[in-house]
Formats: C-alpha cells, sequence, structure tokens
C-alpha cells in the first residue's frame, strides 16, 4: 500500500456539499468520491488518501480514506474544455475546517515529517515510504484527542437511525480500527496474525496470498465508551479471524474473547 497526498484549495473549488458528505461519514462510514490525482498513474485501489486543504488558512490533512480505482480520465473538474486524471476515493474521516480543528501543517511539519512537501503544486504525490508510520501516527493520536464533530473512533450523541454498512451497529466503529493504518499495525506487531481466540492463521492454511489476512477487533464494546477515551492499539485491540469476529458480534452485548474460547471448547469434536 503506498500513501499520496491529495489537494483541496477552497480558492479553486467550493465544496458545497461538504456537510452533507462529513454526514454521510458519520451515517455509513465512507463518502466516496471522485477526485483529480493530477498527473499521477502509479494510484493502486485499496492505495492510502489523505486530503490536504491548501489557499486558505487553517491549511493541513482533513480527510483521509483509501483508493477504489485506479486513475482515468475524464472532464475537467473546472468545466474547461479538457480532460484530467481522477480516482474515485472513499473518505473514512473527513473534516470541515470551518467547524472543527484540523492536522495543521505547522504540526506536520515537526519531527521527521518536515521532510515531506507540504505545499504541493498537485494532487497525487507520494508521501515518503519512511515518514508514512508517522504520518499515520500523528493522525492516528489527532483523531482520538482533539474534539471532533462525528469521530470514528468514539460514539457521537446522535440518536439517529444510522445505516451501516457491515453488521451489528458498532461493527462499523469496529470497521474504523480494522482499517486504520496505525491502529491495525501496532495491535499486529505485538500480537501477531494469528486469531486470539481459535489461534487460526490464514498464511499457515493459504500460504502467500493469506499472508497478513486478519481481523483487528475492539474489546472495549463502543457503546460504552465515552467522549475522552483514548484508545491504545496493543491494550484494547486484538488479532481475530473472520469467523471469530462474527460470532464476537452475533448478538447484541458482544461476547468475549474467552466466551467464544468457551463455545469452542464445548463444542469440539
Amino acid at each position: 500500500m503506498n500513501t499520496y497526498l491529495f489537494l483541496w484549495n477552497p480558492k479553486k473549488w467550493t465544496w458545497t456539499t461538504l456537510e452533507q458528505d462529513i454526514e454521510q461519514v458519520d451515517l455509513t462510514g465512507r463518502c466516496s468520491q471522485r477526485w483529480s490525482c493530477g498527473n499521477t498513474k502509479s494510484i493502486q485501489p485499496g492505495d492510502r488518501i489523505f486530503l490536504l486543504k491548501v489557499g486558505t488558512e487553517p491549511k493541513g490533512i482533513i480527510a483521509a480514506g483509501f483508493s477504489t480505482s485506479t486513475p482515468f480520465y475524464e472532464k475537467h473538474w473546472s468545466g474547461k474544455n479538457k480532460e484530467t486524471l481522477y480516482i474515485d476515493v472513499d473518505f473514512e474521516v473527513l473534516l470541515n475546517p470551518d467547524q472543527e480543528p484540523i492536522l495543521t501543517v505547522d504540526i506536520l511539519k515537526t519531527g521527521n515529517l518536515a521532510q515531506q512537501n507540504w505545499r504541493p503544486m498537485a494532487s497525487g504525490i507520494s508521501v515518503r515510504q519512511e515518514l508514512v508510520d508517522e504520518l499515520e501516527a500523528v493522525w492516528f493520536d489527532f483523531l482520538t484527542t482533539q474534539k471532533i464533530r462525528h469521530n470514528p473512533f468514539i460514539p457521537t450523541d446522535n440518536n439517529s437511525q444510522k445505516t451501516y454498512t457491515e453488521g451489528t451497529p458498532n461493527q462499523i466503529s469496529v470497521t474504523k480500527y480494522e482499517r486504520n493504518p496505525f491502529a491495525r499495525k501496532k495491535c499486529l506487531e505485538h500480537f501477531g496474525y494469528a486469531c486470539v481466540v481459535c489461534d487460526f492463521n490464514f498464511e499457515k492454511t493459504y500460504g502467500q496470498i493469506g499472508k497478513g489476512f486478519i481481523h483487528v477487533h475492539h474489546l472495549t464494546q463502543v457503546a460504552t465508551v465515552g467522549q475522552t477515551y483514548e484508545i491504545d492499539p496493543i491494550k484494547d485491540l486484538r488479532p481475530v479471524c473472520p469467523n471469530c469476529h462474527s460470532i464476537i458480534h452475533r448478538q447484541k452485548t458482544p461476547l468475549t474473547i474467552e466466551e467464544v474460547r468457551i463455545l469452542i471448547n464445548e463444542n469440539a469434536d
């Protein structure tokens, strides 16, 4: 997975649906957008995308997600009679810089991240590979410590019925931990890739195609998480296989890892 910076300049394009798109992320866990990728043709589905606001203050990262397509040509976003390259991207975090804090360029220009160009002229530049882990760590820390309206890791006070893209209501938040590269990486570096419930390892069973495949489970029931809760990927997350993960969330109150282990032992041949 490669990581790329995309740009949004309000001076050049007014994001009239930003609030609706943020609500879409809150309701469904993602907002699908078509975004210009400059001249970059190397982007692949699954690559990491950060969206950097430029042009007006505050400047900084306002969104993150994953590419869902390879680059393709379409009519230029400005309406001019020419084409430009786009990708489709699912933003899984989206912030309104007029309503809440963003990860500012001033923060991004500290430490090792100062080696990255935070004043790019076009979308699609690569984040230097040796800086990706630090960027993900800073972004994760920002999301889990700042007061943002639709925090992907902390339930909101919105009592309206939500549409969940995966299983039970709290599985949408579980998916956030599963897909956040920093949380996932730290958890798996510590615990490895075998399911902590049944010890199933995809690489051992399926070979190379199964390498690195495992779900990440959040031990604390997300409905009980408070606004001041800070996530520790090693303390709070565990690798589990998809089967065990589904059983854990089979009922309204999730089963514990130990309870699922007992079920396996009780029903073993």
